[in-house]
């Protein structure tokens, strides 16, 4: 059994973070950000590629190279524009396929 928990380094403090409460993550060279379903942000500086590799969680789905999204939030699906909604309104482009995006939401 995995433990769902995230360890998010911020300042003098160290966040837990439930998986269940990350929208998605977002790749910016070698940081990521982090976007919770509170609203609350933060960055961190780790690679979106590594970062996933130490998440290994199926309820995570790469939909591009730049998004590491949580499936859980996603509410959406826009085939025109190869775009997700997520709770909250995020809008994020993905690149993989339909087929593959639909694949990995069931999981």
């Amino acid at each position: 059994m995995s433990i769902e928990k995230f360890l998010i380094p911020h300042r003098d403090t160290i966040h837990v973070v439930d998986y269940s409460s990350i929208l998605f993550f977002k790749s910016d060279n070698c940081y990521t950000h982090v976007f919770l379903a509170g609203g609350a942000q933060f960055v961190l500086v780790k690679s979106l590629s590594k970062l996933e590799k130490e998440i290994n969680s199926p309820r995570f789905i790469r939909i591009s190279q730049s998004f590491l999204v949580n499936r859980h939030f996603i509410t959406s699906i826009h085939k025109k524009k190869k775009s997700i909604l997520l709770e909250q309104q995020h809008v994020l482009p993905f690149t993989i396929s339909i087929k593959t995006l639909l694949h990995r939401m069931v999981g």
